[in-house]
């Protein structure tokens, strides 16, 4: 009789992969018990590059503007700031890193880690941060709002 052998490299490989896969969902399982946001876990595990420049500007703005969201409705982070929406947007003049700052300003005075003053919706919170998430394109010299709000839930 023919004995089969396995590598142990391919059998480590495999049990490394199964643990990954087994620890992503009981993290996303347990945030969203929690309430809490999903769609940056979400994304950076979809997304095999670290964010830099403008993606990593984008993702702290969506963070800081779901952490003020009381519902499980949050703004999408896949969408909002996917190299193709941020090459668009920064086509006609957006900069990532001023709208950044501009959602840490309103972020902290609106200080969204008191309960009462959270949003009910992504929407909400949009239109809440609207001037700091607002440049006027260079296109047509219109004013244009950087995140829709797609949602996650």
């Amino acid at each position: 009789m023919k004995s089969i052998k396995v590598k142990s490299g391919f059998v480590s490989l495999a049990v490394i992969v199964a643990l990954s896969t087994m620890s992503f969902v009981n993290c996303a399982q347990s945030s969203g018990k929690k309430n809490e946001d999903t769609t940056l876990l979400t994304y950076l595990v979809a997304n095999p590059f670290t964010p830099q420049g403008a993606q990593a500007d984008c993702l702290v703005s969506v963070g800081l503007i779901n952490s003020c969201i009381s519902s499980k409705t949050q703004i999408d982070a896949g969408v909002n700031c996917s190299l193709i929406t941020i090459a668009d947007n920064q086509a006609i003049g957006a900069d990532y890193s001023t709208i950044k700052t501009a959602v840490i300003k309103k972020y902290n005075e609106s200080k969204c880690n008191i309960a009462e003053n959270k949003y009910t919706s992504a929407s909400s919170a949009v239109d809440a941060f609207k001037d700091s998430l607002t440049f006027t394109s260079t296109s047509d010299a219109s004013s244009k709002v950087v995140f829709s709000a797609p949602t996650y839930y």
